[in-house]
């Protein structure tokens, strides 16, 4: 029987660690998509919708350069999968048709004949209101 050097170790060391760290990346997978004004993250269990909140006023302040942005309020929901999902085919059906309200049980979906640029969704619970524009929806699939 041949004994095993001390190279041999550190390969089957190597290819465990490889393996360990292979594996922890593709359960620990996460999606994101960065739009305007909102961020979209997604795991295999649940995801989370953080988006500038308008219901909100964002707070400025004069300094040395001119008028800065000093506070903007955030909104945040978190969907489960299946909900995720529908939550994608409210936004595309709204994008196609002027003055939709899409309710569901964790948000809403509106949709507005004078805004031809964006879509808007609140979370019902926090009443957090968020803006998707319709250029970013290509993003969200």
């Amino acid at each position: 029987m041949k004994k095993f050097s001390n190279i041999d170790f550190i390969m089957v060391f190597a290819i465990i660690l490889f393996l360990v760290v292979g594996t922890l990346s593709v359960v620990n997978a996460q999606t994101k998509i960065v739009g305007k004004g909102f961020t979209i993250e997604s795991s295999e269990q649940f995801t989370t919708i953080v988006f500038e909140d308008g219901l909100k006023d964002k707070l400025y302040q004069n300094t040395e350069n001119g008028v800065e942005l000093v506070y903007n309020p955030m909104g945040e929901l978190i969907l489960n999968a299946k909900e995720y999902i529908q939550f994608k085919k409210d936004i595309k059906k709204a994008s196609k048709r002027y003055n939709v309200e899409i309710v569901r049980k964790k948000y809403t979906v509106n949709s507005y004949s004078w805004s031809e640029d964006s879509i808007y969704f609140n979370n019902n619970e926090t009443l957090a209101v968020g803006e998707i524009f319709l250029t970013d929806l290509d993003k969200i699939k």
